[in-house]
């Protein structure tokens, strides 16, 4: 039997239709599928670039709190290269000692499109504590210990370190050019320079080179030299200490005091001069010269509580020449009996005598940065931080516990950080 021609052309006709419905549905779907794969790898490489933006502008807030504590003036910076993107920088200020910081950061995906994360945080001066984490920390103009000197406690120094004193802990001396060294002196504990000559470690020995040395633990030469720490106090925290001290009045100098005054937060417009006793009850900022003459005395108040107290000679602009301090034979120099109630005196002067501490004079924090410190016969301090310090015959600092975390009334510690509960991601 054989099948009409009408009959076998519909047959045929119907089922070309049907391919053709069945091949247009698997276009569509391979398509689909293919647009599928295609959104799922776009949005995969959005994904890691939106992490690395988010990365780029959370090391953009990093990158300014580090320029913040080098140059309280930093404004931010733009289009920064890092990594496989950049990340731009805005500061703005939003009252005293308080900065709004905003970065973005950026990483392209594809040829035309990039993926933008920007964090925003606020930053101030930390007002908890000063780290002081050496009995002496010295900036590169060295140290000199001459006779009979000596250090309790552990000692920093981005400059060579000379002489034939006793350090009672670790001696620290930082990279530099020309390269520095230990020389003359005992250390108790370990000792680390670039070249170590003619002294005495009782502890390990680093170092490039050495000669005449008596090493009591294990050397380790071709050790890498240290590299250079800030100093404890930040320029932006000495401002905050001496706005602190402008919010409580001025007094006009030259300011004289012969019996007992109680002073602080307090700016003297000119020299001071002390022959009785001065007690800060807070930050004191003298526009010149300080003297403490014979016998006087410097304490701290018992309104501090376990608070110590300022008392800083900064002349802006007039660096070179004023902002010295003289603390006389015999002066004394003490908290309230509280513990941590540390009294500072600190100097911006930048010559060779920033701060002279004399004879028979004992128990003060002193820091000059920028200049030299010097420490006369039988005197005692607490702590010393100098850009250059100088320990005459029989001289000492006693490093006391509790200074590693010392505060300090009218404004303490010392450096620009993100204040806790600001950090916001924007976008």
């Amino acid at each position: 039997m054989h099948t009409s021609p009408a009959i076998s052309r519909h047959t045929r006709g119907y089922i070309l239709v049907l391919s053709l419905v069945f091949l247009g549905i698997f276009f569509m779907g391979a398509t689909a599928y293919t647009y599928s794969v295609a959104g799922s790898v776009q949005a995969a490489r959005y994904a890691v670039a939106s992490a690395q933006a988010l990365s780029l502008a959370e090391a953009g807030l990093d990158k300014a709190i580090s320029q913040l504590n080098q140059d309280a003036n930093y404004n931010g910076e733009s289009n920064t290269p890092l990594g496989a993107g950049t990340y731009s920088i805005t500061v703005a200020d939003e009252g005293t000692n308080t900065k709004r910081l905003t970065a973005t950061g950026s990483v392209p995906y594809s040829a035309t499109k990039t993926a933008t994360k920007i964090v925003t945080a606020l930053s101030g001066i930390d007002t908890t504590i000063v780290s002081f984490n050496y009995g002496a920390q010295v900036g590169a103009g060295g140290l000199v210990m001459n006779n009979g000197s000596k250090i309790t406690g552990n000692i920093y120094s981005d400059g060579s370190i000379s002489g034939s004193g006793i350090i009672t802990g670790d001696a620290t001396v930082a990279s530099g050019t020309p390269a520095r060294s230990l020389s003359g002196v005992t250390v108790n504990g370990n000792a680390r320079a670039h070249t170590l000559s003619s002294c005495t470690v009782g502890g390990d020995a680093y170092y490039q080179t050495i000669s005449s040395c008596t090493v009591n633990g294990a050397k380790h030469p071709g050790s890498t030299d240290m590299a250079s720490v800030p100093m404890p106090i930040s320029n932006a925290q000495v401002t905050s200490w001496e706005t602190a001290a402008a919010a409580g009045g001025i007094t006009a100098g030259p300011y004289t005091i012969n019996g007992t005054t109680t002073i602080g937060p307090r700016e003297i417009n000119g020299n001071l001069t002390v022959n009785g006793t001065i007690t800060l009850s807070g930050v004191v900022w003298v526009h010149g010269n300080i003297t403490f003459s014979n016998g006087a005395k410097l304490n701290v108040a018992a309104t501090t509580g376990n608070d110590g107290a300022v008392l800083i000679a900064d002349n802006p602009g007039s660096e070179a020449t004023s902002g010295i301090v003289l603390l006389s034979n015999n002066v004394s120099v003490s908290g309230n009996g509280s513990a941590g109630s540390y009294p500072m005196v600190l100097s911006t002067n930048s010559g060779s005598t920033a701060i002279t501490v004399s004879n028979n004079a004992e128990g003060a924090i002193v820091y000059a940065a920028h200049g030299t410190l010097r420490i006369n016969n039988n005197a005692t301090v607490g702590q010393a931080t100098a850009y250059a310090l100088t320990l005459s015959n029989n001289t000492e600092i006693e490093f006391k516990s509790g200074m590693q975390s010392a505060s300090f009334s009218n404004g303490s510690g010392g450096s620009w950080v993100i204040l806790q509960r600001t950090y916001a991601i924007k976008q």
